[in-house]
């Protein structure tokens, strides 16, 4: 079995060689001779290092890829306790090993994925957040998010280097076209999972799963996300937050209705648009879950849309929900999707406090998202959603 590297220094040219051969991207005859690497999102990345790596090849040979991206996990100790507490790494390797071929959307080829087994620390996290009884779990968070952000379990994938195609930008927001074509692939993504059990795909979660663990991170997060922005948290929004509060656990639980695979993380800086206009290709699928379908609406309308385009939000939701019926969801009404983008945008304001309140953003780029999230969330003219009890 071939080693997996500890970080991206690690990384050298018999180590590449083996492992593009044992994937059949380069012939018995050929090896690595030299490469160079250039850092793409340490911090801007989130829950990974991200490097492009630039190969020279002794033989010139057709099909063997000269620029990888190349994905590890983060040294930043907060950020990586949540991806460990999530299973973010094991998701996104087992996703491109099980399930990319089938999903019916664009995505970067895989040359190589591979993770450790699974650690004893995460074997301990799992069974205390998933069996532990609430007063016991919310006594012991702070330990387990400390033990959590010491796992040392590696992992590793080297995906197709997109860079000939345009990435989109959070920071600028999306016009019309782009966001209706975004949300046109995730209906190919959803319809072609939808209503499937994944009874014997063990490394997919249900997004309600955990969800005691999910509010207990939420309320430790809370006092750094109010810290934050406290001069753009008018009254209203204190009551809303003060409602999640309290009924944040059974938020989780009654958003999981209509269940089908969701991205978890659909947003501009992961889609890849093409010059044509036929599909974006997607990338990142670390989040995927079993969940709600509108969490990933809300998630990409809310903080992605540009000022132009925020008052098209609903006409947006339409042509969403007509992508799945015309991809074969016959079981799905525009009534229960209006109910489900309601309670969704509930569930992105908790999931946001989570990310904003415990990540680590040390990339200015990590910091501006934020800011620019937040400020589209707030900002004037965007309904907000009644309180669903």
């Amino acid at each position: 079995m071939t080693e997996i590297p500890g970080t991206v220094a690690d990384v050298n040219k018999t180590w590449l060689t083996e492992v593009l051969k044992q994937s059949g991207r380069l012939s018995a005859e050929n090896s690595v001779v030299s490469f160079s690497r250039v850092s793409h999102g340490a911090g801007h990345g989130y829950a990974s290092e991200i490097e492009r790596i630039s190969v020279v090849y002794e033989h010139n040979e057709l099909g063997v890829p000269s620029s990888i991206i190349a994905k590890f996990p983060t040294n930043a100790e907060q950020t990586r306790a949540l991806a460990t507490l999530f299973n973010l790494y094991s998701c996104e390797v087992m996703f491109y090993k099980e399930l990319a071929p089938t999903a019916n959307i664009s995505a970067p080829e895989c040359y190589w994925a591979d993770i450790d087994k699974e650690t004893l620390t995460e074997k301990i996290t799992s069974y205390i957040a998933n069996f532990l009884p609430e007063k016991f779990l919310l006594g012991m968070l702070d330990k387990l998010f400390e033990r959590a952000s010491t796992n040392s379990r590696r992992s590793v994938l080297l995906i197709e280097d997109l860079s000939s195609f345009r990435l989109g930008d959070q920071v600028l927001g999306c016009n019309y076209t782009d966001a209706e074509s975004a949300l046109r692939t995730l209906s190919k993504f959803q319809s072609t999972f939808w209503r499937l059990s994944f009874e014997n795909t063990s490394w997919i979660q249900g997004g309600a799963d955990k969800c005691v663990l999910q509010h207990g991170l939420f309320m430790k997060a809370l006092p750094a996300f109010l810290k934050m922005f406290r001069e753009v948290i008018d009254e209203d929004l204190s009551k809303r937050i003060d409602w999640l509060k309290i009924n944040g656990i059974k938020l989780l639980q009654s958003c999981n209705r209509h269940p089908t695979l969701i991205h978890g993380d659909f947003r501009l800086d992961n889609l890849f648009f093409r010059d044509d206009g036929s599909d974006p290709i997607l990338i990142d699928f670390q989040a995927v879950s079993k969940f709600n379908p509108m969490a990933d609406v809300a998630y990409f309308l809310r903080p992605n849309l540009d000022d132009k385009t925020v008052g098209s939000e609903l006409e947006l939701v339409r042509s969403f929900w007509e992508g799945l019926n015309s991809n074969g969801v016959s079981d799905y009404t525009w009534e229960d999707c209006q109910n489900d983008y309601e309670l969704a945008q509930w569930w992105l304001a908790h999931r946001g406090v989570i990310i904003i309140g415990l990540m680590e953003f040390s990339h200015p780029r990590g910091q501006l998202l934020i800011e620019t999230a937040v400020r589209r969330g707030f900002r004037a003219g965007l309904s907000r959603p009644s309180f669903p009890w």
